[in-house]
């Protein structure tokens, strides 16, 4: 006769991991079929419940795309902190290099599901993820990039959502270039050089021991915002030989 578990489950905990199942399933229908051709009853078949108990979650399948996007972007901010957090060094451009990292391979593992975020996003479907789940995200790096200007290591006039756009921008394309070019059995390795060319353009434009060679002005400010556009365009066309060279 088998024996009864010692703690058996909460009705709660059944609850919540059906609700787990179904939002795993739903996401992998949404990628495959996009968010017009997912089926609820092929979401429940994954989940391996019946179509109704969807239901008794969800009302609609825009409530279900809507609960899969809020899911993915609140943990990838969740996971992001804890990448501040682990981050063994507390200078600015160490973990700088550890939120660079986790960005890069977060986007190349997810690019799936980030293009159909952003599809949605585009054609301004009722389903889209609101600003506040990517706000959470990106305020990672604004937190990060205040804190460096707080403690002396950034300089003080640097624009914080330009700097923002330099590295989710220049990171998310650099993202795709590597995707469209990996095979199944390329590692992380070839990540890294575009993290370093990341970082040492923070490090020539933004770090404080650059400060010192400038001049107060509006044509300094020109001329630095000149510079970083041609940093990154020079930064992009270094990426694009690391791919043709893979």
């Amino acid at each position: 006769m088998a024996s009864k578990p010692a703690f058996p489950e909460t009705q709660r905990a059944k609850l919540e991991r059906k609700e787990a199942a179904i939002l795993e399933a739903a996401r992998s229908v949404f990628v495959e079929t996009g968010f017009d051709g997912a089926r609820m009853s092929e979401i429940a078949r994954r989940a391996g419940i019946g179509e109704g108990t969807i239901y008794s979650y969800y009302e609609s399948k825009a409530e279900l795309m809507l609960a899969v996007l809020q899911q993915f972007w609140d943990g990838l901010t969740r996971e992001a902190e804890s990448v501040m957090a682990a981050a063994q060094a507390t200078g600015f451009f160490h973990r700088l290099e550890a939120l660079a990292t986790y960005h890069l391979g977060t986007v190349i593992r997810n690019a799936d599901f980030i293009n159909l975020t952003f599809a949605l996003r585009r054609n301004n479907s009722e389903v889209s993820v609101s600003r506040d789940h990517l706000r959470h995200y990106v305020a990672v790096f604004d937190r990060l990039f205040l804190r460096g200007q707080d403690r002396g290591e950034l300089r003080a006039d640097a624009i914080l959502w330009q700097a923002r756009d330099v590295f989710y921008g220049t990171l998310e394309y650099s993202a795709r270039s590597i995707e469209m070019a990996m095979e199944s059995d390329r590692n992380l390795r070839q990540q890294k050089p575009v993290v370093d060319q990341m970082v040492a353009l923070f490090r020539s434009h933004y770090g404080m021991e650059q400060a010192g060679t400038e001049q107060d002005g509006t044509d300094v400010e020109n001329a630095s915002l000149a510079g970083l556009a041609a940093k990154v365009e020079q930064l992009s066309d270094q990426i694009a030989s690391l791919v043709r060279q893979n």
